[in-house]
Protein backbone atom coordinates (compact mmCIF):
# COMPACT_ATOMS: atom_id res chain seq x y z
CA UNK A 1 0.00 0.00 0.00
CA UNK A 2 1.55 3.38 -1.02
CA UNK A 3 2.70 5.53 1.87
CA UNK A 4 1.41 9.01 2.47
CA UNK A 5 4.85 10.44 1.56
CA UNK A 6 4.97 8.58 -1.72
CA UNK A 7 1.50 9.77 -2.65
CA UNK A 8 2.30 13.34 -1.72
CA UNK A 9 5.49 13.26 -3.85
CA UNK A 10 3.58 11.90 -6.85
CA UNK A 11 0.94 14.58 -6.52
CA UNK A 12 3.60 17.27 -6.27
CA UNK A 13 5.38 16.00 -9.41
CA UNK A 14 2.12 15.94 -11.34
CA UNK A 15 1.38 19.51 -10.27
CA UNK A 16 4.88 20.63 -11.26
CA UNK A 17 4.48 19.07 -14.68
CA UNK A 18 1.20 20.89 -15.18
CA UNK A 19 2.77 24.19 -14.15
CA UNK A 20 5.69 23.69 -16.53
CA UNK A 21 3.30 22.90 -19.38
CA UNK A 22 1.32 26.02 -18.57
CA UNK A 23 4.51 28.14 -18.64
CA UNK A 24 5.71 26.72 -21.98
CA UNK A 25 5.10 29.07 -24.92
CA UNK A 26 2.30 27.64 -27.05
CA UNK A 27 3.21 26.99 -30.66
CA UNK A 28 1.48 29.51 -32.93
CA UNK A 29 -0.18 28.32 -36.12
CA UNK A 30 1.15 31.21 -38.20
CA UNK A 31 4.03 33.65 -37.86
CA UNK A 32 5.21 36.59 -39.95
CA UNK A 33 8.67 38.09 -40.26
CA UNK A 34 7.62 40.73 -37.72
CA UNK A 35 6.60 37.96 -35.31
CA UNK A 36 10.01 36.38 -35.79
CA UNK A 37 11.76 39.64 -34.98
CA UNK A 38 9.76 39.93 -31.74
CA UNK A 39 10.51 36.31 -30.91
CA UNK A 40 14.18 36.97 -31.47
CA UNK A 41 14.05 39.84 -28.99
CA UNK A 42 12.33 37.74 -26.32
CA UNK A 43 14.30 34.57 -27.00
CA UNK A 44 11.18 32.64 -28.04
CA UNK A 45 12.75 29.66 -29.80
CA UNK A 46 9.39 27.94 -30.26
CA UNK A 47 8.04 30.74 -32.44
CA UNK A 48 11.28 30.99 -34.37
CA UNK A 49 11.12 27.27 -35.16
CA UNK A 50 7.54 27.64 -36.39
CA UNK A 51 8.87 30.17 -38.89
CA UNK A 52 10.66 27.30 -40.64
CA UNK A 53 7.29 25.70 -41.41
CA UNK A 54 5.69 28.68 -43.11
CA UNK A 55 4.68 28.59 -46.76
CA UNK A 56 6.33 31.94 -47.51
CA UNK A 57 9.96 31.53 -48.62
CA UNK A 58 11.09 34.83 -47.12
CA UNK A 59 9.65 33.89 -43.75
CA UNK A 60 11.44 30.54 -43.69
CA UNK A 61 14.68 32.16 -44.74
CA UNK A 62 14.34 34.85 -42.06
CA UNK A 63 13.68 32.24 -39.39
CA UNK A 64 16.78 30.25 -40.37
CA UNK A 65 18.80 33.44 -40.50
CA UNK A 66 17.96 34.24 -36.90
CA UNK A 67 18.23 30.70 -35.55
CA UNK A 68 21.60 29.88 -37.08
CA UNK A 69 23.51 32.22 -34.77
CA UNK A 70 21.68 31.44 -31.51
CA UNK A 71 23.49 29.19 -29.05
CA UNK A 72 20.28 27.74 -27.62
CA UNK A 73 20.07 23.95 -28.19
CA UNK A 74 16.54 24.52 -29.43
CA UNK A 75 17.90 25.73 -32.77
CA UNK A 76 18.33 22.05 -33.60
CA UNK A 77 14.80 22.37 -34.99
CA UNK A 78 16.60 23.50 -38.14
CA UNK A 79 17.40 19.85 -38.74
CA UNK A 80 13.72 19.03 -39.19
CA UNK A 81 13.24 21.59 -41.96
CA UNK A 82 16.18 21.22 -44.31
CA UNK A 83 14.01 19.53 -46.91
CA UNK A 84 10.61 20.31 -48.35
CA UNK A 85 8.54 18.31 -50.81
CA UNK A 86 11.27 15.73 -51.36
CA UNK A 87 14.08 18.20 -52.07
CA UNK A 88 16.28 20.60 -50.16
CA UNK A 89 14.67 23.87 -49.09
CA UNK A 90 16.58 26.74 -50.73
CA UNK A 91 15.01 29.30 -48.39
CA UNK A 92 16.32 27.58 -45.26
CA UNK A 93 19.77 27.06 -46.76
CA UNK A 94 19.91 30.72 -47.79
CA UNK A 95 19.13 31.64 -44.21
CA UNK A 96 21.94 29.44 -42.94
CA UNK A 97 24.55 31.20 -45.08
CA UNK A 98 27.65 32.61 -43.41
CA UNK A 99 27.00 31.68 -39.77
CA UNK A 100 28.90 33.49 -37.02
CA UNK A 101 32.06 31.66 -36.03
CA UNK A 102 30.94 31.60 -32.39
CA UNK A 103 27.25 31.03 -33.12
CA UNK A 104 25.09 27.95 -32.64
CA UNK A 105 26.21 25.88 -35.61
CA UNK A 106 27.26 23.02 -33.36
CA UNK A 107 23.55 22.36 -32.87
CA UNK A 108 22.78 21.87 -36.56
CA UNK A 109 25.90 21.59 -38.77
CA UNK A 110 26.00 17.82 -38.35
CA UNK A 111 22.51 17.33 -39.76
CA UNK A 112 23.16 19.80 -42.60
CA UNK A 113 26.15 17.68 -43.58
CA UNK A 114 24.25 14.42 -43.18
CA UNK A 115 21.31 15.62 -45.29
CA UNK A 116 23.42 15.13 -48.40
CA UNK A 117 23.58 11.41 -47.63
CA UNK A 118 19.95 10.94 -48.66
CA UNK A 119 20.24 9.80 -52.27
CA UNK A 120 16.46 9.74 -52.63
CA UNK A 121 16.27 13.52 -52.48
CA UNK A 122 15.66 15.47 -55.67
CA UNK A 123 18.35 17.90 -56.81
CA UNK A 124 21.17 16.82 -54.54
CA UNK A 125 23.50 18.85 -56.73
CA UNK A 126 21.47 21.93 -55.86
CA UNK A 127 21.74 20.99 -52.20
CA UNK A 128 25.52 20.71 -52.49
CA UNK A 129 25.64 24.17 -54.07
CA UNK A 130 23.48 25.55 -51.27
CA UNK A 131 25.74 23.92 -48.68
CA UNK A 132 28.67 25.94 -49.97
CA UNK A 133 27.13 28.94 -48.22
CA UNK A 134 26.98 27.15 -44.85
CA UNK A 135 30.59 27.80 -43.99
CA UNK A 136 31.34 25.46 -41.10
CA UNK A 137 34.09 22.89 -40.79
CA UNK A 138 31.74 19.91 -40.62
CA UNK A 139 29.84 20.97 -43.74
CA UNK A 140 33.11 21.65 -45.53
CA UNK A 141 34.37 18.14 -44.79
CA UNK A 142 31.16 16.64 -46.15
CA UNK A 143 31.46 18.67 -49.35
CA UNK A 144 35.05 17.59 -49.85
CA UNK A 145 33.96 13.98 -49.50
CA UNK A 146 31.14 14.56 -52.01
CA UNK A 147 33.51 16.19 -54.49
CA UNK A 148 35.88 13.27 -54.28
CA UNK A 149 33.58 10.29 -54.36
CA UNK A 150 29.85 10.98 -54.62
CA UNK A 151 28.11 8.54 -56.93
CA UNK A 152 26.46 11.41 -58.81
CA UNK A 153 28.89 13.35 -61.05
CA UNK A 154 26.66 16.41 -60.84
CA UNK A 155 26.95 16.40 -57.05
CA UNK A 156 30.72 16.04 -57.34
CA UNK A 157 30.92 19.04 -59.63
CA UNK A 158 28.62 21.12 -57.42
CA UNK A 159 30.68 20.36 -54.31
CA UNK A 160 34.07 21.12 -55.88
CA UNK A 161 34.00 24.90 -55.24
CA UNK A 162 34.32 24.06 -51.54
CA UNK A 163 38.00 23.51 -52.29
CA UNK A 164 38.50 26.85 -54.00
CA UNK A 165 41.58 28.68 -52.68
CA UNK A 166 42.28 25.81 -50.29
CA UNK A 167 45.69 25.64 -48.62
CA UNK A 168 45.24 22.16 -47.26
CA UNK A 169 47.92 19.94 -48.88
CA UNK A 170 45.61 16.94 -49.14
CA UNK A 171 42.84 18.96 -50.79
CA UNK A 172 45.32 20.61 -53.15
CA UNK A 173 46.61 17.24 -54.25
CA UNK A 174 43.08 16.01 -54.81
CA UNK A 175 42.41 18.96 -57.12
CA UNK A 176 45.66 18.54 -59.03
CA UNK A 177 44.99 14.84 -59.51
CA UNK A 178 41.44 15.71 -60.56
CA UNK A 179 42.65 17.76 -63.50
CA UNK A 180 43.37 14.44 -65.21
CA UNK A 181 39.76 13.33 -64.76
CA UNK A 182 38.65 15.89 -67.31
CA UNK A 183 35.08 16.92 -68.02
CA UNK A 184 33.22 19.08 -65.54
CA UNK A 185 35.34 17.77 -62.67
CA UNK A 186 38.60 18.70 -64.36
CA UNK A 187 37.33 22.12 -65.42
CA UNK A 188 36.06 22.94 -61.93
CA UNK A 189 39.31 21.70 -60.40
CA UNK A 190 41.19 24.12 -62.67
CA UNK A 191 38.96 26.96 -61.51
CA UNK A 192 39.59 26.00 -57.88
CA UNK A 193 43.35 26.09 -58.51
CA UNK A 194 43.27 29.45 -60.27
CA UNK A 195 46.45 31.37 -59.55
CA UNK A 196 47.74 28.86 -56.99
CA UNK A 197 51.57 28.75 -57.26
CA UNK A 198 51.63 25.21 -55.86
CA UNK A 199 49.53 24.06 -58.82
CA UNK A 200 51.54 25.81 -61.53
CA UNK A 201 52.95 22.68 -63.16
CA UNK A 202 49.69 20.77 -62.84
CA UNK A 203 47.80 23.56 -64.59
CA UNK A 204 50.39 23.74 -67.33
CA UNK A 205 50.12 19.99 -67.84
CA UNK A 206 46.34 20.27 -68.06
CA UNK A 207 46.66 22.89 -70.82
CA UNK A 208 48.96 20.65 -72.77
CA UNK A 209 47.26 17.27 -72.34
CA UNK A 210 43.81 17.76 -70.83
CA UNK A 211 40.45 17.63 -72.56
CA UNK A 212 38.93 20.80 -73.98
CA UNK A 213 36.89 21.94 -70.92
CA UNK A 214 39.87 21.41 -68.60
CA UNK A 215 42.30 23.15 -70.95
CA UNK A 216 39.96 26.12 -71.31
CA UNK A 217 39.59 26.54 -67.55
CA UNK A 218 43.28 25.95 -66.84
CA UNK A 219 44.40 28.73 -69.19
CA UNK A 220 43.22 31.52 -66.91
CA UNK A 221 44.39 29.63 -63.83
CA UNK A 222 47.90 29.25 -65.22
CA UNK A 223 48.00 32.88 -66.33
CA UNK A 224 47.16 33.96 -62.79
CA UNK A 225 50.15 32.08 -61.37
CA UNK A 226 52.28 34.69 -63.20
CA UNK A 227 54.33 31.94 -64.80
CA UNK A 228 57.18 33.31 -66.91
CA UNK A 229 56.33 31.06 -69.84
CA UNK A 230 52.65 32.03 -69.90
CA UNK A 231 52.97 33.84 -73.27
CA UNK A 232 54.52 30.76 -74.90
CA UNK A 233 51.86 28.47 -73.41
CA UNK A 234 49.07 30.79 -74.58
CA UNK A 235 50.53 31.01 -78.08
CA UNK A 236 50.72 27.24 -78.37
CA UNK A 237 47.11 26.87 -77.20
CA UNK A 238 45.98 29.29 -79.89
CA UNK A 239 46.54 26.52 -82.41
CA UNK A 240 44.65 23.88 -80.40
CA UNK A 241 42.40 21.63 -82.45
CA UNK A 242 39.34 22.45 -80.33
CA UNK A 243 37.61 25.83 -80.86
CA UNK A 244 36.56 25.88 -77.20
CA UNK A 245 40.22 26.10 -76.24
CA UNK A 246 41.07 28.68 -78.91
CA UNK A 247 38.20 30.90 -77.75
CA UNK A 248 39.36 30.49 -74.15
CA UNK A 249 42.79 31.74 -75.15
CA UNK A 250 41.23 34.96 -76.43
CA UNK A 251 39.46 35.39 -73.10
CA UNK A 252 42.56 34.59 -71.06
CA UNK A 253 44.77 37.05 -72.93
CA UNK A 254 42.20 39.86 -72.81
CA UNK A 255 44.02 43.19 -72.35
CA UNK A 256 47.32 41.32 -72.04
CA UNK A 257 49.58 43.96 -73.65
CA UNK A 258 52.21 41.25 -73.97
CA UNK A 259 54.11 41.85 -77.23
CA UNK A 260 54.80 38.12 -77.57
CA UNK A 261 51.16 37.14 -77.22
CA UNK A 262 49.94 39.96 -79.44
CA UNK A 263 52.43 38.80 -82.06
CA UNK A 264 50.89 35.33 -81.92
CA UNK A 265 47.41 36.80 -82.23
CA UNK A 266 48.50 38.86 -85.23
CA UNK A 267 49.80 35.70 -86.89
CA UNK A 268 46.61 33.81 -86.05
CA UNK A 269 44.47 36.53 -87.64
CA UNK A 270 46.14 35.73 -90.95
CA UNK A 271 45.34 32.03 -90.72
CA UNK A 272 41.97 30.62 -91.70
CA UNK A 273 39.96 30.28 -88.46
CA UNK A 274 36.92 28.04 -89.08
CA UNK A 275 35.08 28.92 -85.87
CA UNK A 276 33.05 32.14 -85.86
CA UNK A 277 33.07 32.37 -82.07
CA UNK A 278 36.87 32.26 -81.98
CA UNK A 279 37.06 34.93 -84.68
CA UNK A 280 34.69 37.18 -82.75
CA UNK A 281 36.57 36.59 -79.48
CA UNK A 282 39.88 37.59 -81.06
CA UNK A 283 38.48 40.73 -82.68
CA UNK A 284 36.77 41.78 -79.44
CA UNK A 285 39.91 41.17 -77.41
CA UNK A 286 42.11 43.23 -79.72
CA UNK A 287 39.62 46.09 -79.90
CA UNK A 288 39.87 46.48 -76.12
CA UNK A 289 43.64 46.17 -75.84
CA UNK A 290 45.43 49.50 -75.46
CA UNK A 291 48.76 48.21 -76.76
CA UNK A 292 49.81 49.68 -80.14
CA UNK A 293 50.46 46.14 -81.36
CA UNK A 294 46.74 45.38 -81.00
CA UNK A 295 45.74 48.23 -83.30
CA UNK A 296 48.38 47.23 -85.84
CA UNK A 297 47.30 43.57 -85.77
CA UNK A 298 43.72 44.53 -86.62
CA UNK A 299 44.67 46.82 -89.48
CA UNK A 300 47.20 44.43 -90.98
CA UNK A 301 44.68 41.58 -90.93
CA UNK A 302 41.93 43.41 -92.84
CA UNK A 303 42.81 42.21 -96.39
CA UNK A 304 43.11 38.53 -95.41
CA UNK A 305 40.00 38.75 -93.22
CA UNK A 306 37.82 40.24 -95.95
CA UNK A 307 39.06 37.78 -98.57
CA UNK A 308 38.38 34.86 -96.22
CA UNK A 309 35.11 35.80 -94.51
CA UNK A 310 33.33 38.43 -96.63
CA UNK A 311 32.40 36.41 -99.69
CA UNK A 312 28.84 36.25 -100.99
CA UNK A 313 27.01 38.61 -98.61
CA UNK A 314 27.68 41.85 -96.78
CA UNK A 315 28.72 41.15 -93.15
CA UNK A 316 26.34 41.91 -90.34
CA UNK A 317 27.51 44.87 -88.27
CA UNK A 318 29.70 43.83 -85.30
CA UNK A 319 29.77 40.23 -86.52
CA UNK A 320 32.88 38.06 -86.69
CA UNK A 321 33.34 39.12 -90.34
CA UNK A 322 33.07 42.87 -89.68
CA UNK A 323 36.75 43.43 -88.84
CA UNK A 324 36.64 47.12 -89.73
CA UNK A 325 34.12 47.76 -86.98
CA UNK A 326 36.62 46.45 -84.42
CA UNK A 327 39.55 48.24 -86.06
CA UNK A 328 37.59 51.50 -85.96
CA UNK A 329 36.59 50.86 -82.36
CA UNK A 330 40.25 50.40 -81.42
CA UNK A 331 41.93 53.11 -83.53
CA UNK A 332 39.44 55.31 -85.38
CA UNK A 333 42.14 57.85 -86.31
CA UNK A 334 43.76 55.23 -88.55
CA UNK A 335 40.51 53.82 -89.97
CA UNK A 336 40.49 55.71 -93.26
CA UNK A 337 44.10 54.84 -94.07
CA UNK A 338 43.59 51.24 -93.01
CA UNK A 339 40.40 50.73 -95.05
CA UNK A 340 41.89 52.52 -98.07
CA UNK A 341 45.04 50.38 -98.07
CA UNK A 342 42.91 47.24 -97.91
CA UNK A 343 40.59 48.50 -100.65
CA UNK A 344 43.55 49.05 -102.96
CA UNK A 345 44.64 45.43 -102.62
CA UNK A 346 43.21 42.71 -104.88
CA UNK A 347 41.63 39.28 -104.64
CA UNK A 348 38.23 40.14 -103.14
CA UNK A 349 34.77 39.06 -104.13
CA UNK A 350 32.30 41.73 -105.21
CA UNK A 351 30.83 41.85 -101.71
CA UNK A 352 34.27 42.01 -100.12
CA UNK A 353 35.28 44.94 -102.31
CA UNK A 354 31.94 46.66 -101.68
CA UNK A 355 32.35 46.20 -97.93
CA UNK A 356 35.74 47.92 -98.01
CA UNK A 357 34.60 50.65 -100.39
CA UNK A 358 31.59 51.52 -98.29
CA UNK A 359 33.76 51.87 -95.20
CA UNK A 360 36.32 54.02 -97.01
CA UNK A 361 33.53 56.39 -98.01
CA UNK A 362 31.99 56.27 -94.57
CA UNK A 363 35.35 57.32 -93.08
CA UNK A 364 35.66 60.29 -95.43
CA UNK A 365 37.28 58.83 -98.54
CA UNK A 366 35.92 58.68 -102.09
CA UNK A 367 36.14 55.43 -104.03
CA UNK A 368 33.95 53.62 -106.58
CA UNK A 369 32.90 50.00 -106.24
CA UNK A 370 30.37 47.52 -107.59
CA UNK A 371 27.30 46.93 -105.43
CA UNK A 372 27.07 43.74 -103.41
CA UNK A 373 24.20 41.51 -104.51
CA UNK A 374 23.02 38.48 -102.60
CA UNK A 375 23.21 35.24 -104.65
CA UNK A 376 20.25 35.11 -107.05
CA UNK A 377 19.09 38.62 -106.15
CA UNK A 378 18.83 41.17 -108.96
CA UNK A 379 18.70 44.11 -106.59
CA UNK A 380 21.61 45.62 -104.71
CA UNK A 381 22.12 44.05 -101.32
CA UNK A 382 21.45 45.84 -98.07
CA UNK A 383 23.92 46.04 -95.25
CA UNK A 384 25.27 49.21 -93.71
CA UNK A 385 27.24 51.31 -96.17
CA UNK A 386 27.36 48.63 -98.86
CA UNK A 387 26.18 49.59 -102.33
CA UNK A 388 27.19 51.62 -105.38
CA UNK A 389 29.99 54.14 -105.05
CA UNK A 390 29.54 57.93 -105.20
CA UNK A 391 29.32 57.98 -108.99
CA UNK A 392 26.50 55.47 -108.94
CA UNK A 393 28.49 52.75 -110.67
CA UNK A 394 26.35 49.71 -110.01
CA UNK A 395 25.43 46.43 -111.55
CA UNK A 396 28.33 44.04 -111.62
CA UNK A 397 28.56 40.31 -111.70
CA UNK A 398 27.64 37.68 -109.16
CA UNK A 399 28.77 38.22 -105.61
CA UNK A 400 31.30 35.40 -105.65
CA UNK A 401 33.10 36.60 -108.80
CA UNK A 402 36.67 37.70 -108.19
CA UNK A 403 36.72 41.08 -109.94
CA UNK A 404 39.38 43.17 -108.27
Amino acid sequence: MPSLVTGTRAAFCALAALLLAACKTPEPAFVSKADLDRAHTTGDITTLCVGLKMKDDDTREHAAQILKDLKDPGVACICDHLTRDGAYDPAVYNGLANPDADGGQANYEGCVAKALDDTALKDRAGMATAMLKVKTSVVHERLVKAAESDADPEVQAAALPALRATKDPKELQMLMDGLKRGGTWGANAALDLDGNPAAKEALKGAIQTGDAPTKAAALTGYRDTHAEDWPAVACAAMDDADPVVRAAVATAIDATRSPQILGCVADHLKKLEPDANVRLSLLTMLSKDAAPEAAKALCDAVPFWVKSYVTDTAPTEKSDADILFYQNDRDFDASLACATAAFNASGYTTCGKAYLGARVNEYGGKVHYTACKAPGDAAAGGGKGVGAGPSGGGGGGGATTIEF
